[in-house]
């Protein structure tokens, strides 16, 4: 999160990727660091524990947001 935080305060485009057990924590760290709009994209909790489709498909599911939240276009 916190290197999340370094690259905006760089100008540069980011992202932080947490899943769900963090995403609280996400949104009080971006608060704490006067970063208020910074991008949370949150995955589903648990993953480590699913099975590598289960993954991969969030994965999936989520890039195209991802790629939005850096600005990038997606077609």
């Amino acid at each position: 999160m916190l290197s999340t935080v370094r690259l905006e305060e760089r100008g540069l485009p980011a992202v932080a990727v947490v899943t769900g057990s963090f995403e609280d924590l996400a949104y009080r760290m971006r608060e704490h660091n006067k970063h208020p709009d910074l991008n949370v994209l949150v995955l589903p909790y648990p993953l480590e524990d699913q099975a590598e489709e289960f993954v991969r498909e969030a994965a999936r599911d989520a890039y195209p947001q991802l790629l939005s939240m850096l600005g990038a276009t997606v077609d």
